[in-house]
């Protein structure tokens, strides 16, 4: 075990300007040469002690940013659309890449780590998928998953070029074109 010093967080293992016990090989192989941390030596606790009023700084201006960030995406939410089936299931599935550029066509650009998706979205639906702009500046956002119109006459589509027969995709056409007393024209 090292005590190193750490320059910058690392999530589920302290925050920077922190002195940590790490095992040998995650100090050598991944601290050390990522520049995360160094090692708590008599000059570097010396140092620290003048760098922990610069994280200080840092911290409270990563705190504003995320307050102010946290204020743009007040009311805010976004639509996904996907492809689905009648049932609702998405073919393929809404993941944090997918969100961040939803949130990106909003105008809303963040890092894909401070999106906290537990699972990837499968279904048609509505969710509140966490945010952390900040340790301290936690939001959620709705997402809303629909299914795109043409999907299931894509579908169709599709199986009639790949040998379906047309009844079917007769069938699900008029089942589409009565679904919530809309029609699809076109």
């Amino acid at each position: 075990m090292q005590e190193i010093i750490l320059l910058e967080d690392v999530e589920g293992f302290g925050r920077r300007g922190s002195i940590v016990r790490a095992k040998n090989g995650f100090a050598l192989n991944y601290l050390l040469p990522q520049k995360k941390g160094v090692l708590a030596n008599k000059d570097n606790l010396k140092r620290l002690e003048k760098l922990r009023v610069k994280f200080e700084e840092e911290e409270k201006e990563r705190i504003e940013r995320a307050k102010s960030l946290s204020d743009r995406f007040e009311g805010k939410s976004v639509t996904i659309t996907m492809k689905a089936s009648e049932e609702g299931g998405l073919y393929g599935s809404v993941s944090v890449p997918t969100i961040v550029e939803a949130l990106a066509a909003e105008g809303l650009a963040v890092d894909a780590r401070v999106v906290k998706l537990a699972d990837p979205i499968k279904h048609v639906g509505v969710y509140d998928v966490p945010i952390h702009l900040h340790e301290t500046v936690k939001i959620d956002l709705k997402v809303w998953v629909v299914a795109e119109k043409e999907a299931s006459a894509d579908v169709d589509a599709e199986a009639t070029a790949d040998g379906g027969e047309p009844a079917e995709a007769a069938t699900t056409e008029a089942a589409t074109t009565t679904g919530e007393g809309e029609t699809d024209n076109g």
